[in-house]
């Protein structure tokens, strides 16, 4: 069994601002992989439909992320660029983000 950290993050973006979050969450991903050699995998997605999956979010962009270790996801929330990112587009007057949850998961 590893110790990687498995990140699924749900983003929920203002009315009208779903491109302009994609691109921004791209520039992001771009970032932690050019950046952190902890990070193994970083992806910005959304839902496709499927008739064999039916179930269907509020979220409309998804980042799946895989790290190392915990530490390793430490970094990355530590990182200027995060933080960065967290206040000028959750937190401050350019905010595009309507609601967002993260996971961490393990594997068994």
């Amino acid at each position: 069994m590893s110790n990687h950290v498995f990140v699924v993050s749900e983003w929920l973006p203002k009315e009208n601002c779903e491109q302009e979050l994609t691109n921004q969450f791209k520039k992001l991903m771009a970032l932690t992989k050019e950046n952190e050699k902890g990070c193994i995998r970083a992806h910005v997605t959304k839902q496709i439909a499927h008739p064999g999956a039916p179930g269907k979010s509020k979220y409309k962009i998804v980042l799946l992320q895989e790290y190392i270790n915990q530490q390793a996801f430490d970094i990355h929330c530590a990182s200027e660029y995060v933080k960065e990112f967290a206040q000028r587009l959750l937190l401050g007057n350019e905010a595009i983000i309507e609601e967002w949850t993260c996971r961490l998961f393990s594997e068994e």
